[in-house]
């Protein structure tokens, strides 16, 4: 089997670190002009958009999406990085997890970005739940980003 060097395809956290180089200069340079707060605010707003619409697509793709995809991609999110994550509970309705070791924050905090982070990956997470199916809830009430030991998900599957 071939990693993702091999076929020269980059993985999510790659793509995030080459995201956050070219976009934080703009934001920056935005914040400037309306003030930090607003400028992430504009960043988180895009970052979310970009997320539920790929959530959707996935949707829209698999033509079915239940726990059992998403646990499928929640073990996308670490491939070329360091994710640890401790799985608390999975049901046909319920996966809750702790992310304990998170690449992204590594990647961010290499690049001296750790204070985007949060606009720049975590907001996405609500959104792309929303996308993927619409009766997903995401409750998180902490991340590593923000300076937590982990980061808590609790994804629920509403019946309509």
């Amino acid at each position: 089997m071939k990693t993702h060097r091999e076929t020269n395809e980059l993985n999510r956290i790659e793509k995030r670190a080459i995201e956050a180089s070219a976009v934080v200069p703009i934001i920056q340079a935005v914040a400037q002009r309306i003030g930090k707060e607003e400028a992430l605010a504009i960043l988180q707003a895009v970052n979310e958009k970009e997320a539920f619409q790929r959530g959707e697509s996935m949707r829209n793709q698999l033509g079915h999406t239940g726990i059992s995809e998403l646990v499928e991609d929640v073990a996308t999110w670490g491939i070329g990085g360091a994710l640890e994550m401790e799985v608390l509970e999975q049901t046909s309705e319920t996966y809750h997890f702790n992310i304990t070791r998170c690449p992204y924050y590594e990647k961010y905090r290499e690049l001296g970005l750790t204070e985007y982070g949060v606009a720049l990956s975590c907001c996405r997470d609500k959104p792309f739940a929303r996308g993927f199916h619409p009766q997903l809830k995401l409750e998180r009430s902490q991340t590593i980003m923000e300076g937590a030991d982990y980061c808590d998900f609790r994804y629920t599957l509403r019946s309509s």
